[in-house]
């Protein structure tokens, strides 16, 4: 049986890769060690803001409050491509298709021969959200940014950010960046009820460009879409939202 994705979580993980391929690198921090993570977040953000497209291997964990705290384990292949597109596709332990083109998002599985819509502008409700997926903003405006010395090695640094404003989406945020070629390894982030999304990337591999059939809305007639608010779209409506996500 397929366990869905937590679509808050995983939307605001999403954000986070946008943040560091979409902004331009000129994030400022106020704690800890604020020259070391100053630089650490230029060089971080100057890498990926050059990428057009890349690719790379995917390990999630989830810990869920509701499910007694158990951790589920999920791997795949990750998919972004500039401006705005991405795509994550699990391999184990159940194949499931998560995508986002710009303010639409979708969850697609196979088995079930279901997709499910998710309204990404539903985080713009959120004022980190809104400043995040803009991408126009200074990280100290939003977070605390602060250096774990602790956690942190000579090989990897380990950042912490927490929202100056309240927010029930994201009660920290966590990044393993690499030092040698500031490539994120591991990100995680923490809600207020404490549950907890982490991915790891490895195997990263940049490109000029991907295959555009990788970010579109692709069903069978047998295939059931449901928008956000549970209702099943007609044939018809299933035509135009595929023509809206194409332009």
């Amino acid at each position: 049986m397929n366990r869905k994705r937590d679509p808050i979580l995983f939307l605001f993980l999403l954000t986070a890769v946008a943040l560091l391929v979409t902004a331009p690198p000129k994030a400022t921090a106020d704690t800890g060690s604020p020259a070391t993570v100053r630089d650490i977040l230029r060089h971080t953000q100057a890498r990926y803001h050059a990428m057009s497209a890349y690719t790379a291997d995917f390990t999630q964990w989830t810990t869920s409050v509701a499910a007694s705290s158990i951790t589920t384990e999920a791997r795949g292949i990750f998919y972004f491509q500039k401006p705005n597109r991405m795509r994550w596709e699990y391999t184990e332990p159940d194949r499931q298709v998560f995508v986002t083109v710009g303010d639409v998002a979708w969850l697609y599985l196979p088995e079930e021969k279901q997709v499910s819509l998710f309204d990404a502008q539903q985080m713009r409700r959120s004022p980190i959200m809104r400043t995040l997926l803009e991408g126009t903003f200074d990280l100290s405006d939003t977070f605390h940014v602060s250096l774990d010395t602790k956690a942190s090695t000579d090989e990897m640094a380990v950042l912490t950010l927490r929202p100056r404003a309240e927010d029930p989406n994201v009660q920290s945020l966590r990044l393993w960046i690499q030092r040698q070629d500031y490539r994120v390894w591991q990100m995680e982030v923490r809600d207020a009820l404490g549950n907890v999304n982490r991915i790891r990337l490895t195997h990263h591999r940049e490109m000029p460009s991907l295959p555009a059939d990788l970010f579109q809305l692709s069903v069978d007639p047998q295939t059931l879409v449901i928008d956000p608010a549970g209702r099943p779209l007609q044939p018809a409506e299933i035509s135009a939202l595929q023509r809206a996500i194409s332009k």
